[in-house]
């Protein structure tokens, strides 16, 4: 007699989780036997990402068939597609069909994460808009892209339907026009609402966008700030006080900071300090971003980028383990503007012994690549006896 040796369940659920991103092995395994389903199944609807009107209908036609696939889903992305353009030449969204997943959506209890892509909210049918409002109230990451509303107020009034959310998104956000702000009336639905479990740990915000909205959006509610990554390309010159109150309001939740200044920062936005990181004492990473040697602007002095020395000379955190730099040179003659002097002074600090700091260089010029890395090792002798440097030439 032979006898025939059982897997346990939980080895088999294991093995089908690491395939939780391989599709054509998770639908195998969801025809080898009826206990291997739920798993697969699982993983195959986890993510359902619609782009047109078709998708929308086959997907409405499964949950049809099946219900319990409802119950799978945790992330869902509406992603339209243009259709020609306006006869203003403006791109035209083809986003019509969003309307459909009204239905849909009061069915996926389980959706933590909601992805939106050239989508004009303001076009949504209000029985659309109103289907969404049960799924916000679990949404805990939030990707906007290429998302429209009517007036800016209508950003603030959907931002603040996700009271659990926890990490946002925010890149080439637009509206048709600028209202006053809701924060100014003490009796709107804005400055009444609820913020709930928000915490927000994660923020992202690209320079299509108007950052500062945002930003406001979440000054008013510091109590719950408890960001501890911020992503943020900024162009905004005339208000880079806000970028100050957003870092203050951070505190010593901030470990990772990602900053961009594509237009370069104001003399008084330097003198007025408000970029100052002295409030973040668990900053673990820091990245300066688009440091672009061609487009900057000379003020204060003859060196470049002197907000960046500003910010490195404020760091009060024992925690730092990572600072790096992207720059964009001509030749690298261009490197001789930057402040070594304080930029090697700031990074050879006793408390940052061991810290690692890395230098992407672009340069216009093929070849230079000994160049750059000698030109930036000899200026950096003091940062090389306390810690770690890696440049990188694109």
């Amino acid at each position: 007699m032979v006898s025939q040796s059982i897997l346990p369940p939980e080895l088999c659920d294991a093995t089908i989780d690491y395939l939780w991103d391989d599709v054509d092995s998770l639908r195998a395994c969801s025809l080898v036997c009826q206990s291997w389903l739920p798993c697969s199944r699982f993983h195959l609807f986890r993510n359902v990402r619609l782009r047109h009107a078709d998708d929308m209908l086959r997907f409405r036609a499964l949950l049809a068939s099946s219900p319990s696939i409802a119950y799978c889903v945790r992330k869902l992305s509406l992603s339209a597609d243009y259709a020609g353009a306006t006869p203003e030449g403006a791109a035209q969204e083809d986003d019509a069909w969003v309307n459909g997943v009204a239905t849909l959506l009061p069915l996926l209890h389980h959706v933590t994460t909601l992805g939106l892509a050239r989508v004009r909210w303001h076009a949504l049918s209000a029985e659309t808009r109103a289907a969404f409002a049960g799924v916000c109230k679990r949404v805990q990451q939030l990707f906007l892209f290429e998302v429209s509303f009517e007036a800016s107020r209508d950003v603030v009034s959907f931002l603040s339907s996700f009271p659990a959310l926890e990490e946002l998104y925010f890149q080439a956000v637009s509206w048709k026009h600028d209202s006053p702000s809701p924060f100014e009336e003490p009796n709107s639905p804005e400055a009444l609402a609820d913020t709930g479990k928000m915490h927000l740990s994660y923020l992202f915000l690209d320079p299509k966008s108007s950052p500062t909205l945002v930003t406001e959006w979440l000054l008013k509610h510091p109590e719950e700030q408890h960001l501890r990554t911020i992503q943020l390309c900024w162009r905004e010159l005339e208000n880079t006080q806000a970028v100050g109150d957003l870092l203050q309001a951070s505190g010593s939740s901030l470990e990772s900071l990602q900053v961009e200044f594509p237009v370069g920062l104001t003399e008084d936005a330097v003198l007025q300090n408000h970029l100052s990181l002295a409030h973040n004492t668990g900053l673990r990473t820091l990245q300066f971003g688009g440091l672009d040697v061609r487009a900057s602007h000379d003020f204060l002095s003859r060196r470049l980028f002197p907000w960046v020395t500003a910010m490195l000379s404020q760091v009060r955190s024992r925690h730092l383990q990572e600072v790096s730099f992207a720059l964009e040179i001509a030749s690298p003659a261009d490197l001789h503007a930057l402040d070594w002097a304080c930029i090697d002074a700031d990074l050879s600090r006793a408390e940052f012994h061991g810290l690692h700091v890395m230098f992407y260089v672009s340069c216009e010029r093929a070849g230079m690549a000994k160049e750059i890395r000698a030109e930036i090792s000899s200026r950096l002798n003091g940062f090389q006896q306390r810690g770690t440097l890696c440049i990188s030439c694109i």
